[in-house]
């Protein structure tokens, strides 16, 4: 650990920490556009100068270096015992002092001299690096009255857009693309205050490739002005109207830490969320774009019944009656229960006892999202299981690894029962024809889903669910990482936190199940399933626990 004084302050931070990061560490604010800590450090916005101080020996006393210094290149380190500052620093900088504020200034007026004034439309108002360090450390004003460049507005992907007028090419986007996605889509052309972020195009200006990756949208994210912009999102809401929960990505299980931005009338964006050991900052467009089905208006609002073999509308009374009536009448043998690897943690977890010790059935397989690809980027990866919560519902669910999502194994071990309960919850899950064989030669079908599904189109009786927008609970990914969900918004029409329903549906059977919220499940789980005594909603916390750590 080295020693410093940081403005007044004396401080320990790690050998090799920047100054941005040390004083991040402790409040203090190092303005920066260029600096990204998951990227390189190429320090050409210069907007991070700080004041370093020396030993002068002539003077026999430490002054203020002759030259400010980037505070993201530069670095702190334990110095020898007769290098030290004053006789106990390591090292002395100040990230206050006039010189410093006067060249944030400047700095901050050149990189202004071609920016549009056009705050009032634009995307990032209101979370936008330019704007705030303009007003805390700009002077408000600009000498430049020549005629501004105004560069062309660039479609650059799917789902990308550049607004050219807007960037200050502190290059971020060209570095990740390099580095992170390895896909180097992004580059540099003309020179001086002519240059601009574009794709490769031909001599005619047609693209001759787009920024189309799996991770583009994070040069949204880190882009510190509204330069570059996601389509998705393009003049959706102003950030201020908007809530934010911190939640997990449901599209893989990788399970990338993410924050979700929704209003009463549903989800508007997913950003990434930093978590060191999962996704660092980034996350994939699968990910981030794939948030729309929690707002379609073809959810599932109202449970329903099969009549004259057609799926018709019903009560939730009526609904649960038949199914209490089609379990008690049949034998435990001929009784299969279908967790979902969407669900939670403490929604298998009940799923499990309602099988068991209620249902009195070992029965018990577990339906999810058919595998995809993998796709590997130099530093990420995209897993090839599509589901939130593979690993944490074996384990709930305690099926060894043969307990297939899709294979011979789910639909030979209920080829002969003759009540089966299936929950789902995935967004898109086609059958094949010999899975629909299967379900469709069981007597009596219960499917808890979102949508009218492959498989609620199969039922008897379908029970309307949740996403995981509108719930509260846990998933594990696949590296044992047991992270929390919560919920954002609420469950339209008459649709029912997936937990609740299974609870109600066991207190019916005659089963002894009185939980309140989510967190007690939790507890429970703890206490009863192997390697989760640690992981309740209250250890959990934001960073969530590993199951495999101990």
């Amino acid at each position: 650990m080295a020693f410093i004084k940081l403005n007044d302050l004396e401080v320990e931070v790690e050998d090799g920490t920047n100054i941005i990061e040390a004083a991040r560490q402790h409040d203090i604010e190092v303005p920066h556009y260029c600096y990204h800590p998951g990227l390189t450090r190429p320090a050409n916005c210069r907007m991070c100068l700080v004041e370093p101080h020396v030993f002068f020996p002539p003077a026999g006393k430490v002054v203020p270096d002759r030259q400010l210094a980037t505070g993201c290149t530069t670095t702190v380190r334990t110095a020898p015992p007769d290098r030290k500052l004053d006789g106990k620093y390591d090292f002395i900088v100040r990230t206050d002092t006039p010189r410093v504020k006067k060249a944030r200034e400047d700095i901050l007026e050149f990189l202004l001299v071609h920016h549009p004034l056009d705050c009032p439309v634009c995307d990032q108002a209101g979370e936008c690096d330019l704007q705030d360090f303009s007003y805390n450390h700009g002077s408000g004003k600009s000498r430049y009255l020549e005629v501004k460049n105004v560069p062309p507005k660039k479609d650059l992907g799917p789902d990308v857009l550049l607004y050219s007028t807007r960037c200050i090419v502190c290059t971020r986007c060209i570095r990740f693309c390099d580095e992170v996605a390895g896909t180097g889509e992004l580059g540099l052309i003309h020179r001086g205050s002519h240059d601009e972020i574009d794709i490769p195009r031909d001599h005619d200006e047609n693209p001759l490739r787009l920024l189309d990756n799996k991770l583009a949208g994070n040069v949204v994210d880190i882009c510190p002005v509204g330069a570059l912009i996601s389509k998705d999102f393009l003049f959706k809401s102003r950030p201020w109207f908007m809530k934010q929960v911190n939640s997990v990505c449901p599209g893989c299980s990788v399970g990338c830490n993410i924050t979700v931005d929704y209003k009463e009338d549903g989800l508007y964006r997913i950003k990434p969320r930093f978590h060191e050991d999962i996704n660092q900052h980034w996350m994939c467009d699968d990910g981030r774009l794939g948030y729309h089905y929690v707002n379609s208006e073809d959810r599932l609002q109202i449970p329903m019944k099969r009549v004259d073999g057609e799926l018709v509308p019903t009560s939730w009374a009526d609904a649960l009656n038949l199914i209490v009536e089609k379990f008690s009448e049949t034998d435990p043998e001929s009784i299969a229960v279908i967790g979902s690897a969407q669900g939670t943690n403490e929604e298998n977890y009940l799923l499990g006892k309602l099988a068991r010790e209620v249902l009195k059935t070992e029965s018990i397989g577990l339906f999810g999202r058919e595998p995809g690809e993998e796709h590997k980027f130099p530093q990420f990866t995209i897993d090839a299981d599509k589901n939130p919560n593979t690993r944490g519902a074996r384990d709930m669910l305690k099926l060894g690894e043969d307990a297939s999502l899709t294979g011979e194994a789910l639909w030979n071990g209920i080829a002969n029962v003759k009540v089966a309960y299936l929950v789902n919850g995935a967004p898109e899950r086609p059958l094949d024809e010999g899975a629909k064989q299967v379900l469709e030669a069981v007597d009596f079908l219960v499917v808890q889903d979102i949508f009218e599904s492959d498989v609620a189109q199969l039922a008897d009786v379908v029970l309307p669910g949740v996403t995981f927008a509108e719930k509260d609970g846990s998933f594990t990914n696949a590296k044992g990482w047991v992270q929390r969900i919560h919920r954002a918004v609420d469950p339209p029409g008459e649709a029912r936190v997936d937990w609740e329903i299974i609870q109600q549906l066991a207190k019916r059977l005659g089963g002894e199940m009185d939980y309140h919220f989510a967190g007690e499940i939790a507890l429970e789980i703890a206490e009863n399933v192997p390697d989760y005594q640690d992981a309740t909603h209250q250890n959990i916390g934001a960073g969530g626990v590993n199951i495999e750590r101990g």
